[in-house]
């Protein structure tokens, strides 16, 4: 829960977009329905890289039975026709360049209706992983996964958080 910054991705929906943070929060402040269905709200701000304009979208995330870790997402308002299956692939914490500790987690989102299969690398701080550190999480990525995952992990580019 809480702030994760979009650093690297492969989406084409962020090429043109900089600033990409998602929020995510409790869907139910119910410790039973957090327990039994712990759905979150998710907030997805941005800019294009033409404006200042801040953008937003917003949908659910639930839980997928039976596999932990994978998600299904469902957009809100207008949005809501569409979905997205996704699933955490990796996480850690590593000291970027400078030597700040870096959170991260590693997001596969399946090929929808509307994007193709994406790769994501989320981190709590804007700034993201440092070259050699995002070196070593690309590398371990190409090791846990098929051709598709590796094939994901080369084709990365970096989103500007300025």
């Amino acid at each position: 829960m809480g702030d994760w910054f979009i650093t690297h991705t492969t989406s084409p929906v962020w090429k043109d977009k900089r600033r990409v943070q998602l929020t995510y929060t409790a869907k139910s402040s119910s410790a039973s329905d957090i327990a039994e269905r712990p759905q979150l709200d998710d907030l997805i701000t941005y800019q294009t890289l033409t404006s200042t304009k801040l953008q937003t979208m917003r949908g659910t995330d639930t839980p997928s039975p039976g596999h932990p870790g994978s998600w299904t997402w469902r957009g809100n308002g207008w949005l809501k026709f569409v979905k997205s299956d996704w699933e955490i692939v990796g996480h850690g914490s590593s000291a970027a360049d400078v030597g700040v500790q870096c959170i991260w987690i590693a997001v596969l989102a399946q090929q929808s209706l509307f994007t193709p299969a994406v790769l994501n690398i989320y981190t709590r701080g804007k700034g993201g992983l440092g070259h050699d550190q995002l070196d070593e999480v690309v590398s371990a990525l190409k090791d846990l996964g098929d051709g598709g995952l590796r094939g994901l992990a080369d084709e990365m580019y970096r989103v500007i958080q300025e």
